[in-house]
C-alpha cells in the first residue's frame, strides 16, 4: 500500500527477494538446474511462493533471466530457497 507524503508523492513499499532452485529437475524436455537464482522486488512483505500471489513474480524473473517458463510447471516450494535481501 502506498504512503502519501505530501501533496503529490506517494511511497511504495517494496521488498527484494532472491529465489534460488535447491534441486535439479526435468520437464517437458527442459532441464532446471540446482543453484539457478533469480531476483524479484515484491510489493508483498512476506516471502512469495509459489502458492500465492508471488508466483507470478517469480515465473516472470525466471522468463526473463534464463528464457523458461515456469508458469505452467508444477515444482513444490520445497525446491525453492527464498531469501529477503
Amino acid at each position: 500500500n502506498p504512503i502519501t507524503v505530501g501533496k503529490n508523492f506517494k511511497i511504495i513499499i517494496m521488498a527484494q527477494f532472491s529465489v534460488k532452485l535447491k534441486n535439479t529437475f526435468n520437464h517437458k524436455g527442459t532441464r532446471f538446474e540446482k543453484g539457478i537464482q533469480v531476483e524479484i522486488l515484491s510489493k508483498q512483505t512476506s516471502v512469495p511462493n509459489l502458492l500465492s500471489a508471488g508466483k507470478q513474480e517469480i515465473a516472470d524473473a525466471f522468463l526473463r533471466k534464463y528464457g523458461v517458463n515456469i508458469d505452467n510447471v508444477y515444482i513444490s516450494n520445497n525446491y525453492l530457497e527464498v531469501t529477503k535481501l
